[in-house]
């Protein structure tokens, strides 16, 4: 089978981000260098290319999901050393 038959076949599906992933939600954005916390609401583009995250002033940011080159969760993530944030901002954590 040649090249051109092997990549006729191919199909990708679009991706359908979650109505939670594009409503938002509140997370703790981590600076690591200064271990400073701050709320912000993440939202996902409805194309699912871009993270962006308002914070309390409502300055907005934004991460392409291409340049994510590492995601954690449960015992593998790496919690911040400073654990008074996870009171005052009222997030739970999940370990």
């Amino acid at each position: 089978m040649s090249t051109a038959a092997r990549l006729a076949k191919v199909s990708l599906k679009p991706i359908e981000v979650p109505k939670a992933l594009l409503e938002g939600d509140k997370f703790v954005k981590w600076d690591e260098d200064s271990g400073i916390g701050l709320p912000v609401t993440l939202r996902v583009d409805p194309n699912g290319f871009f993270l962006y995250w308002t914070d309390q002033n409502m300055e907005v940011d934004m991460l392409d999901m291409a340049a994510i080159r590492d995601v954690r969760t449960g015992v593998y993530a790496k919690l911040p050393k400073v654990t008074i944030y996870y009171v005052s901002y009222r997030f739970s954590v999940r370990v």
